[in-house]
């Protein structure tokens, strides 16, 4: 079953673009709004987890994604070492698979899949209203969102506590590798040519306009180092402001991504969180079954709201008071045992997620890497002698013999 009408989806960032593909696959019209003119090309996420990819693959994305990670690949000015990730900054995640994609990559990637679809995207389409016509409206519309806004959904949480900054620069002067701990904050150079990161805690107040003075002044007090940054090339500039929305439905509005939960980049995890929200969610949508479609707020909400919390703590860890060294310090012996790493990776990673089902085998809940799921369409596979149902989105819903 399809529903009657189309759906409309606020915002044209990765998240709204594969909800659309998702829709458009399930033959459902499906227009995107887009608030921009233009792809923004600011810095943004640069990597997809190994789950995230696992995903795209059993839509079809593999080989184009495995393309524009090569060709981004080329362009490091140093290759880490393995796939090592990090919790706080203690870079001991190692076998974590990761895949370097930039998010304007991935979103010319689904942009494409999503017009050859017939997907129609308005772009400097800005909503001023909800009265679009739809049967449903969905905000992937950032952490700014004006379908939640505009919905009146409840976004509970905390305040900044600090301010981040990625940037991409000409610099004179030099600054080490990796995460560099200071009495004011934490600052990294690459492994992008001339990019930086830093977070400074207590500094001035974050502004959405980053300027080559006031980088390079947040540059020398976090770092103490005599540098200058002599041309930025794109920047952005971030918090810790964490919030997530009650329920990520009120009647015929539905959010994701963004739009439904705000939180650090700690770990690299929003990027992801939002692509899988957009397959959890499209599947569902497309059925108009209004029962189905709850069930996206009971699975993804407590998955969002353990990133919020992971992400919180590691920026406890990585504030720069006494109390919170030694805490890193804990933390950073705790890692060192295999099963502390394993269960932390699993968490960053998302590969622990189990949704809850009627069966009560193990496996039932959990994810099938590997399939084909290119037509969106859910399958039957044989599971240790039983016969396992497989959702459109690649989760097992039942085992049976």
């Amino acid at each position: 079953m399809k529903t009657s009408g189309d759906v409309t989806v606020v915002g044209a960032g990765p998240v709204g673009l594969l909800l659309a593909t998702e829709l458009a696959l399930q033959g459902v019209r499906t227009t995107v709004l887009e608030r921009l003119t233009a792809r923004a090309d600011t810095i943004k996420a640069q990597m997809i987890s190994g789950r995230t990819y696992q995903m795209l693959a059993m839509r079809g994305f593999g080989p184009a994604v495995d393309a524009a990670s090569e060709a981004e690949a080329a362009g490091l000015a140093w290759r880490p070492t393995g796939s090592t990730g990090h919790f706080a900054g203690l870079f001991k995640l190692d076998g974590l698979p990761l895949v370097m994609l930039s998010q304007q990559a991935l979103e010319r990637i689904l942009e494409a899949r999503a017009l050859e679809l017939g997907v129609e995207i308005r772009r400097g389409a800005e909503v001023t209203s909800l009265d679009l016509g739809s049967d449903y409206v969905v905000g992937c519309d950032g952490g700014r969102s004006t379908v939640r806004k505009l919905a009146g959904f409840d976004f509970p949480g905390t305040d900044p506590t600090l301010t981040g900054y990625q940037a991409v620069v000409d610099l004179d002067g030099d600054l080490p590798r990796g995460w560099q701990r200071t009495p004011t904050g934490v600052y990294a150079s690459g492994p992008l040519k001339g990019r930086i990161m830093l977070l400074e805690f207590d500094g001035p107040p974050a502004t959405r306009d980053v300027t080559r003075e006031s980088l390079e002044a947040a540059l020398r007090r976090v770092s103490g180092r005599d540098v200058r940054i002599t041309a930025v090339h794109t920047s952005t500039v971030w918090t810790d402001n964490t919030r997530q929305a009650t329920t990520y439905r009120r009647g015929n509005v539905l959010l994701a991504g963004d739009a439904a939960h705000v939180h650090s980049p700690f770990g690299g995890q929003g990027l992801n969180l939002g692509l899988q929200d957009a397959l959890n969610l499209g599947w569902k949508l497309a059925t108009g079954d209004s029962a189905l479609i709850d069930t996206y707020t009971a699975e993804r909400h407590p998955v969002a709201e353990r990133v919020l919390r992971n992400t919180m703590a590691q920026v406890a860890l990585t504030r720069p008071d006494p109390h919170s060294r030694e805490l890193h310090a804990l933390v950073d012996d705790l890692l060192d045992l295999p099963e502390v790493k394993t269960r932390i990776s699993a968490m960053i990673q998302g590969t622990d997620i189990r949704y809850a089902t009627d069966c009560d085998h193990p496996l039932a809940g959990t994810f099938v890497p590997g399939l084909d799921l290119s037509d969106g369409k859910g399958t039957s596979i044989a599971l240790d002698g039983l016969e396992a149902t497989v959702r459109p989105d690649g989760y097992i819903s039942g085992i049976a013999a």
